[in-house]
């Protein structure tokens, strides 16, 4: 039986926790918060952030990063795109070569614009690293409800590996070498989720909606064939299947958060009052500044960014999407 790590133990943290332990794996997790742990290891219950599902013995939590690096080969990192950097810079000391990292939150640095794939590759040269991404609500998947998802590795080996590892009757890896795609994916559907919100917030209808989407794909593809991923991972699970889960559902933050947006018609009072984790709020500055270091275009994503930080009309955001040059359709 082998042990898996898991590094954070939100809600997403402590779904892949119990994923991974429905395999047949041990599982250490490292929680920040000492009430976590001890809820963990002495009431086998996360207290805090799922409370509703009990924990079988083979999970066990630790409020040390070394503890889970030497014990696991495998660590699963669910800490919040924006905090990767943070986390990964106190975990360097501990970092072993047999260690994989396998980076499942979904974003792209704020203030950098990098992939969290970059931001690793910075912290710690040379580590090997995954990522799991894919059409998944961390309550569905603590349920053990049915789930698919992509796992991304340059080494094929390590790919199937981690595959097998994680998967059940009920969590169904697919895995691709392509590591670029699935972060694209994972992190530009929390726009398009947003965006899309806003449409149905406004009232603009499923026509408008349905258009949106599949533009929105065209945009995560674009970005993703200039930074050498490839269109057949974004129309898997990590692209085109993380898409139409988070740009359609309710359950979405990014497009409840957009719905309310284009319900009010303005950004300005939401953002003051919204405490949740809506990744796509942070995710658009940044890809923004990604396009523009690429000279690629992305009008939805614009869009997005001018509604939330720069007062624009969500009216005069969608005549300006409608009016835009016409053009044949492909990427």
């Amino acid at each position: 039986m082998a042990t898996i790590g898991v590094i954070g133990t939100g809600i997403w943290g402590t779904a892949l926790a119990l994923t991974a332990a429905r395999a047949g794996n041990h599982v250490i997790c490292w929680a920040r918060e000492p009430d976590v742990v001890a809820s963990i290891n002495q009431r086998g219950i996360n207290e805090r952030f799922l409370p509703e599902i009990p924990l079988p013995e083979a999970i066990k939590a630790t409020d040390s990063l070394q503890d889970v690096l030497q014990q696991a080969e495998f660590v699963l990192m669910t800490v919040s795109a924006q905090h990767t950097r943070s986390v990964l810079e106190q975990m360097k000391p501990f970092v072993r070569k047999e260690n994989c990292l396998i980076l499942c939150a979904k974003g792209i640095e704020t203030d950098t614009g990098l992939l969290l794939s970059e931001v690793a590759q910075q912290i710690v040269p040379g580590v090997r690293l995954a990522i799991l991404a894919g059409p998944s609500f961390a309550r569905e998947v603590a349920l053990g409800k049915p789930t698919a998802v992509t796992i991304a590795c340059a080494e094929k080996e390590t790919a199937d590996t981690l595959s097998k590892m994680m998967s059940t009757r009920t969590f169904r890896p697919y895995t691709t070498a392509d590591i670029i795609s699935p972060q694209i994916g994972g992190s530009l559907k929390n726009v398009m989720a947003i965006a899309s919100g806003i449409v149905e917030g406004a009232g603009f209808g499923d026509d408008a909606r349905a258009a949106l989407i599949t533009r929105g794909l065209n945009e995560m593809t674009r970005l993703a064939k200039a930074l050498n991923g490839h269109l057949r991972t974004m129309i898997g699970m990590c692209g085109l299947g993380d898409l139409i889960l988070t740009a359609t559902c309710t359950q979405s933050r990014n497009f409840s958060f957009g719905f309310e947006v284009g319900q009010r018609l303005s950004a300005k009072e939401l953002l003051a009052e919204n405490t949740k984790t809506v990744e796509g709020i942070h995710t658009a500055p940044a890809v923004l500044k990604r396009a523009k270091e690429l000279n690629i275009e992305m009008p939805i994503c614009t869009a997005v960014y001018q509604i939330l930080f720069e007062g624009l009309s969500i009216p005069d955001a969608m005549q300006e999407l409608l009016t835009r040059p016409l053009k044949d359709e492909g990427i």
